[in-house]
C-alpha cells in the first residue's frame, strides 16, 4: 500500500443529499433527474414531509483548454 500525500485533482459532483427549501428535512434523493447536456444535470426534489416541490441545477466546470 502506497501513501500519497500530493496535490490531488479536483473533483466535482452534485451534493447527495440536500435540505428540503420549505420545511428543512433532508432528502436523499431527487424525484426525477434530467441531463441538459455534458455539463448540466437538473434535479426535481420533492419533500415527502411537506409536500414542496423545487429544483436545483447543477452545473459542472468546462474540461480545462476548452472554451465555455
Amino acid at each position: 500500500m502506497e501513501l500519497r500525500t500530493g496535490k490531488s485533482h479536483p473533483f466535482h459532483q452534485s451534493q447527495p443529499i440536500v435540505a428540503c427549501a420549505q420545511c428543512g428535512v433532508m432528502l436523499f434523493a431527487p424525484e426525477w433527474t434530467e441531463y441538459l447536456d455534458e455539463r448540466r444535470v437538473r434535479h426535481l426534489w420533492n419533500c415527502t414531509s411537506c409536500g414542496y416541490a423545487f429544483e436545483t441545477l447543477v452545473r459542472y466546470p468546462a474540461p480545462a483548454g476548452t472554451k465555455d
